[in-house]
């Protein structure tokens, strides 16, 4: 039974990396975006720092965050429910052998795996062959992509909870909107959580945004300890789950739908 339900999942994700390739010349044009606003944003850095060390460092740190940034910030918000919810299509997901956060999960992994190789792995070579963005040390690798995982997991469940207010209240323009600006405030994407003042750094490491970019990022460069990033990820992780799986059993006994 638990090996059916595994490939149901990955029969979903199959399914969302399809849907993705179709798009694949838009999404060239985004990585030159991209690519050009990260370039930017490090010529920027590095006239304040100048060619250091401690500016090559910021150079990484923005790179390696700049094609991050398709795994765990740029995601579908809401999930994709905010989508089925307005044509109806949600009436059906709830007929499905399986619920709405396995199927919305597996959708996303589908997703980010597509942004992997199309959209991330190219920002960060770019960075890597043009930038000068170091590459970690061997025994640095594992744990960035531990963490990693663990960012792009809460990641998920913040957007799913978009996704659970688009069925109590239909538009997520607000939350949307709300939710980009804290990712983009307290994540550490475009500034290093360490140039700024004390007090908001705390701040910051007390929110789950931050385990989501800035913390991977920290431990990619070995400034941030494995343990305690783990540590602090998997709480954030438990206790959205909790919520999200709470609040998927009592929003979905009882929703209003658009379209169909």
């Amino acid at each position: 039974m638990e090996v059916i339900v595994i490939f149901r999942g990955l029969e979903i994700a199959k399914k969302s990396f399809e849907r993705d390739q179709v798009y694949l010349l838009n999404h060239i044009v985004n990585n030159i975006g991209s690519i050009i606003f990260g370039y930017i944003n490090v010529r920027i850095w590095l006239a304040v720092l100048g060619n250091t060390s401690e500016g090559m460092e910021a150079v990484t740190y923005l790179m390696v965050n700049q094609a991050g940034l398709w795994l765990v910030m740029f995601l579908p918000y809401g999930c994709y429910i905010p989508q089925k919810v307005r044509d109806g299509s949600i009436a059906f997901e709830m007929l499905r052998p399986y619920g709405l956060l396995y199927g919305s999960f597996f959708e996303i992994i589908g997703h980010i795996i597509y942004n992997f190789f199309f959209r991330t792995l190219p920002i960060f070579l770019f960075g890597v062959l043009v930038m000068g963005v170091s590459l970690p040390s061997i025994d640095q690798i594992l744990p960035y992509l531990v963490t990693l995982f663990n960012g792009i997991l809460i990641s998920f469940l913040i957007n799913y909870f978009i996704g659970l207010w688009s069925i109590k209240f239909l538009s997520i323009n607000g939350v949307q909107m709300l939710y980009y600006f804290a990712g983009t405030l307290f994540s550490g994407a475009f500034i290093n959580l360490k140039y700024l003042p004390e007090f908001f750094e705390k701040i910051a490491l007390a929110l789950p945004f931050a385990y989501t970019s800035y913390v991977p990022t920290a431990v990619y460069q070995g400034q941030f300890n494995l343990l305690k990033a783990c540590l602090n990820q998997w709480l954030w992780i438990i206790g959205l789950f909790f919520v999200a799986y709470l609040l998927t059993g009592r929003l979905t006994k009882k929703m209003a739908v658009q379209g169909g």
